[in-house]
């Protein structure tokens, strides 16, 4: 049995996903604790991470079986690097950043995993870092955006560049884009294969952005 198949059969995903965004949100509480709580700086991105971050539990115990799994290495790989690549974003962090760099980061932060969040809880049981297939969902974002996650995600990690503003934290932005992008193409290829309806869900919604590609 091979990898692939250990996942498919095992929820392998759901055994590392639950723990690794429960260690996430631990962090986020803690720093969000040491920063002053509801009177600290950060609060505005801060509660919505943190939402993320237990919604994604919650999905991921409820998640239903994959139907499909791609057998491609580069596109697991993709995967779990974008997933890890905006946490590299605080490491590359020069002066704290303020003023208007500050608001602005914020904003697209707040912006991007409120999308995200509203992705996530229309997605449901059909969420999956790797690409798989499950069920055909086109309630909420997904009515317009066939990736509306991966959208919040980039303009969230948008934020995080504004607020590190050096040329390495543009640079990993582009880089966190081009995953993204490329975990998009590799997911549809699996999609439409295990999918019947996909194609004609393809014709009528954009890949990230309404009225964009």
């Amino acid at each position: 049995m091979n990898l692939v198949t250990t996942i498919a059969r095992t929820d392998l995903g759901r055994l590392v996903m639950v723990p690794v965004a429960a260690g996430f949100l631990a962090l986020d509480l803690s720093a969000f604790a040491r920063h002053g709580g509801l009177n600290g700086p950060g609060l505005l991105s801060a509660v919505p991470a943190c939402a993320f971050y237990g919604l994604i539990i919650w999905c991921y115990l409820r998640r239903s079986r994959a139907t499909a799994t791609s057998r491609s290495v580069t596109a697991h790989l993709a995967a779990i690097t974008g997933t890890a690549a905006p946490f590299a974003f605080p490491l590359l962090a020069g002066p704290a950043a303020g003023g208007v760099r500050l608001w602005a980061g914020d904003t697209l932060v707040v912006a991007g995993v409120g999308w995200a969040l509203w992705a996530l809880w229309s997605l449901g049981r059909s969420v999956s870092v790797l690409a798989q297939a499950r069920s055909l969902v086109d309630r909420g974002p997904y009515h317009w955006v066939r990736h509306p996650l991966y959208t919040g995600e980039i303009v969230s990690s948008l934020g995080l560049a504004v607020m590190v503003w050096r040329p390495a934290g543009l640079g990993l932005w582009a880089g966190f884009c081009a995953l993204q992008a490329y975990r998009a193409v590799r997911e549809e290829q699996l999609l439409v294969q295990a999918m019947p309806g996909y194609r004609g869900y393809q014709g009528r919604t954009a890949a990230l952005l309404p009225g964009i590609f």
